[in-house]
C-alpha cells in the first residue's frame, strides 16, 4: 500500500479493485487490481495488490500477501484427494474419467 495512504473506518479500495457481493469491515484496505467475489474481509485486514478472493472468509486483522489466490475453484473436497487423477483418471492412464 502506498506510504500516504490514509484509513478510516470505511473500507478503503483503489480504484482498480473490484468487489461483488461482499462485506468489508471497518478499517480494510483493498489494493490494486484486486478482485473479491462473494466474500467477507474482516476488520483491520488488508488485501494487497493482484489478489483474487472468491466466495472466501478472511478473518479480522489478516493480511493477505500480493498475487494471492484464496477460493478460485470448486475443488472435489469428499474425495480422499483433491489431485486431478481422482476425476481426470485418464490423464493418467488410471482408467476413464469421473
Amino acid at each position: 500500500m502506498p506510504e500516504n495512504t490514509r484509513l478510516s473506518p470505511n473500507p478503503s479500495l483503489d480504484p482498480s479493485a473490484r468487489t461483488l457481493d461482499c462485506r468489508l469491515g471497518p478499517w480494510t484496505e483493498v489494493g490494486p487490481r484486486s478482485r473479491l467475489v462473494e466474500s467477507n474481509l474482516g476488520a483491520y485486514s488488508y488485501v494487497m495488490e493482484d489478489c483474487q478472493i472468491e466466495r472466501s472468509q478472511v478473518g479480522k486483522f489478516c493480511s493477505i500477501a500480493s498475487c494471492v489466490r484464496i477460493g478460485p475453484g470448486n475443488h472435489p473436497t469428499w474425495r480422499a484427494s483433491q489431485h486431478h487423477f481422482t476425476y481426470r483418471s485418464s490423464l493418467y492412464q488410471l482408467g476413464a474419467d469421473d
